[in-house]
């Protein structure tokens, strides 16, 4: 096991020369056990860089690994993703297991040269809540053109993944993707992307198992957490653990279930998450199912985010409407939600159920684009537009077509319709 310096390939590290080409030498000569050196304090941009396995990288601290800003420096790999189509990454590694990231450093991932960041791009999905008159609200987007790196930094079919202290920034699309991966510890990191780009999701974990994310801190505009089956639809996403961790997002912060994705067995602990569009999603969708999600000591804001967001201020939504999919076996307790719009639990009837409330505190609390969306219930993608419910003025939770769901209200500032 040795050290290998991308420097003694002829990486420059000065942050213009692009160094592609220098750094995947580097990788191609590393041996079982080998470590890929970043050093120097070094800027080191690069293009499309694929890793193997066996490997650990170590970006030093003050050193930075930079995407390049020119789409024409990265390639299309072959993994075809169900949802982005092509596959387009920094750093992607497929079939490869015992890969660790760490060292102190930064990755750039440069996402703003792909974004627009004026209302009604013509480049990005619109519909009637995106450009609305938004001068009085807060912030705008989201926005972003089709056209950029779809999977940062990606692996697939990978077993052994250790990601730990490094500093993240600026992602164009899913910051992380483990797809169908097993065994992932992700710890000590800090991931900072723009609140008004689109899909820049901090980890999101498909068809994958026994998951680790603790101890780090994601300020997205997209879901800081997602555990799904996008990628597989015929996998499962399971055993998970989410601890101590900072969140901010523009979606959800913790998001688990997609259409047809199995997700199930997941404990979520000791989480802060700042003003966000949402709090904890919990979705199912045509032959999915999400079950055994133990959800406590979380103490969360949420508020109203203007834009085309999924998410209008609700602390939690647990929905599994207009679907056959099923949802079950949810519990929340010791949690403190102050929200802008109730928390949902929405189900039709039988596939929605077990769902319990307890030892929690809620607070009603007006932000300023409340005029514009309090009192609309947001289920995307289960129902594609908002729909207007009998809530009523400090409402916290709203419960409809859910079975067996116990609500410890003693615990409720407000009230529950």
């Amino acid at each position: 096991m040795k050290n290998v310096n991308v420097r003694d390939f002829g990486a420059i590290g000065d942050g213009a020369t692009l160094d592609t080409a220098a750094i995947q030498n580097a990788i191609n000569s590393c041996e079982k056990g080998d470590t890929l050196v970043f050093d120097g304090k070094g800027i080191f941009l690069t293009g499309t860089l694929r890793l193997k396995g066996d490997l650990r990288v170590y970006i030093e601290k003050g050193t930075e690994l930079c995407g390049s800003r020119n789409l024409n420096h990265y390639y299309v790999n072959e993994f075809y993703h169900n949802e982005m189509e092509k596959t387009i990454s920094m750093l992607y590694a497929l079939d490869s297991d015992n890969i660790e990231m760490c060292g102190g450093g930064k990755i750039i991932l440069s996402g703003d040269a792909w974004a627009n960041f004026t209302c009604g791009s013509p480049d990005f999905m619109k519909d009637e809540h995106q450009c609305l008159k938004y001068e009085e609200q807060t912030v705008i987007g989201p926005d972003v053109k089709i056209e950029r790196p779809t999977q940062p930094i990606f692996f697939n079919n990978c077993k052994n993944i250790h990601i730990h202290d490094l500093k993240i920034f600026n992602s164009p699309c899913w910051t992380f993707t483990f797809s169908n991966c097993e065994n992932i510890v992700f710890e000590r990191c800090y991931v900072d992307n723009h609140n008004r780009i689109a899909n820049n999701d901090g980890v999101h974990f498909s068809a994958s198992r026994n998951i680790i994310v603790r101890d780090s801190t994601f300020l997205c505009g997209d879901d800081c957490f997602a555990a799904t089956c996008i990628t597989n639809t015929e996998g499962v996403c399971e055993n998970m653990e989410i601890s101590n961790c900072l969140m901010s997002s523009r979606s959800a912060a913790i998001r688990f279930g997609h259409l047809y994705s199995k997700v199930r067995n997941a404990k979520i602990k000791n989480i802060e998450i700042l003003p966000s569009n949402r709090a904890i999603s919990i979705f199912t969708g045509d032959d999915g199912i999400v079950e055994n999600i133990e959800i406590e000591n979380v103490r969360a804001k949420t508020q109203i985010h203007a834009g085309w967001w999924w998410g209008k201020g609700e602390g939690f939504v647990i929905c599994a409407k207009n679907t056959n999919g099923q949802i079950k076996n949810i519990s929340i307790k010791n949690c403190d939600f102050t929200e802008e719009n109730p928390s949902l639990i929405i189900g039709d009837g039988e596939n929605l159920s077990g769902v319990t409330i307890e030892n929690c505190n809620f607070k009603y609390e007006k932000g300023d684009t409340h005029p514009y969306y309090y009192g609309k219930i947001d289920i995307q993608p289960n129902v594609q537009t908002l729909e207007k419910a009998p809530f009523n003025t400090g409402d916290l939770i709203y419960v409809d077509g859910a079975k067996n769901v116990t609500l410890d209200e003693k615990s409720i500032v407000g009230s529950v319709k």
